[in-house]
């Protein structure tokens, strides 16, 4: 739940003096009132969650009732500091609470952020041409997830199809040639072009989302040209192919897939090893796999990708025109299976170091309801003066 953006409330500079019609004074007031109704249900949700342990999810829940609290006085309240210092406190553990969120609770938010941290990853250093096609696969990922963010529920509709053959046969490590309509660079190439183009042509992108950030980037490197160029012209350099053993880096998609099979047999993992199976270096992953599952059936040590095929519908298929190609088992991946990717994304368990910051800001978040009590005794104290002198 977003409990940010408080800082931004527009808080009017003025005084109460006593030309301030009752009606005026009444309208204050009854905001109070509905202000200490909101407060206290907050209290009722703080009494509950100390019988049990603090969890991130009931303290972001208390967070955006103490928002509502503030919104709700801050039209009438004289004093513009304590407004915007109770505000930048709630918005300060909200961001907090909503970190810790996205890193372990799974579904959309986990895969969300993930995306997040593998684009930051991609920026650092500049985009080279290689890494055109991975930064598009999380544009498209993107999209995936909540194509209605970007007007694009029609358009993702009607391209769906294509967006799963592009996410299976392009990337880093992802490389193959699979179904009629797309076994040819040329082929994958003109889809990517159309379907990069629909996206320019199509998408409302607010400033600072995800998308935005994604194909600003691609655009600086040279846009849907310079990705058709890249398929087209070096699809069989070694980058793309994994299963040949050629590739040294893996593509969005692929990391999600390989986070998702770790998550489901280890959701122990700390939020470095997440970190690293998004991030890290092929043989650094390797190397956490086989530390972490040991051998495999043949009695070898397990990699990323023996892991992956032995878990999940991913196999390791003769390529049609260029050695061994990563696979997934079917017509493409069908729509059902991506969407079960991020909706069904595995949690992780909290650490003890994050459960101590939860407690941490369980303490913050009662301190400031006892303040927020306090302002509103204040602000009404305030009124009732005013409507005596009148």
């Amino acid at each position: 739940m977003n409990v940010s953006n408080l800082s931004g409330i527009s808080i009017p500079n003025s005084s109460p003096d006593k030309t301030i019609v009752t009606q005026d004074i009444e309208a204050r007031l009854a905001a109070i009132d509905n202000a200490q109704a909101k407060l206290d249900q907050t209290d009722t949700a703080i009494l509950e969650s100390d019988m049990q342990p603090a969890s991130a999810e009931t303290l972001a829940m208390i967070a955006a009732q103490q928002k509502q609290v503030v919104v709700t006085m801050v039209s009438g309240n004289p004093e513009q500091a304590i407004a915007i210092a109770l505000a930048q406190s709630i918005e300060a553990y909200g961001k907090q609470l909503e970190l810790i969120q996205g890193w372990t609770n799974g579904g959309v938010d986990m895969f969300e952020s993930a995306l997040w941290l593998m684009l930051a990853d991609l920026e650092e250093g500049g985009i080279q041409p290689e890494e055109m096609e991975d930064l598009f696969q999380i544009a498209l990922m993107d999209i995936m997830i909540h194509p209605e963010q970007y007007g694009l529920e029609s358009w993702y509709a009607a391209n769906k199809t294509d967006i799963s053959h592009i996410l299976e046969s392009t990337g880093s490590g992802s490389h193959g040639l699979h179904e009629s309509n797309y076994d040819t660079p040329e082929k994958l190439a003109a889809v990517t072009k159309k379907l990069y183009k629909g996206i320019m042509d199509n998408a409302t992108m607010p400033e600072g989302s995800l998308l935005d950030q994604v194909m600003t980037d691609l655009e600086g490197a040279g846009g849907s040209d310079a990705l058709y160029k890249q398929i087209n012209d070096n699809y069989y350099d070694d980058y793309g192919w994994w299963a040949n053993g050629t590739s040294d880096d893996l593509s969005p998609m692929l990391r999600l897939f390989v986070l998702s099979e770790v998550l489901q047999n280890n959701p122990q993992m700390t939020q470095e090893e997440v970190e690293l199976i998004l991030t890290g270096s092929l043989d650094d992953i390797d190397a956490y796999i086989a530390r972490t599952f040991g051998l495999d059936q043949l009695g070898q040590p397990y990699t990323a990708l023996t892991y992956l095929c032995a878990n999940s519908t991913w196999q390791v298929q003769d390529g049609y025109t260029y050695g061994d190609q990563i696979d997934w088992m079917g017509n493409g991946i069908d729509n059902s299976d991506l969407v079960a990717l991020y909706t069904q994304f595995p949690p992780r368990e909290l650490t003890d170091e994050e459960i101590e910051e939860i407690n941490r800001i369980g303490d913050q978040v009662k301190m400031l309801q006892q303040t927020l009590k306090y302002w509103l005794s204040i602000c009404r104290d305030e009124q009732m003066a005013i409507a005596r002198n009148i």
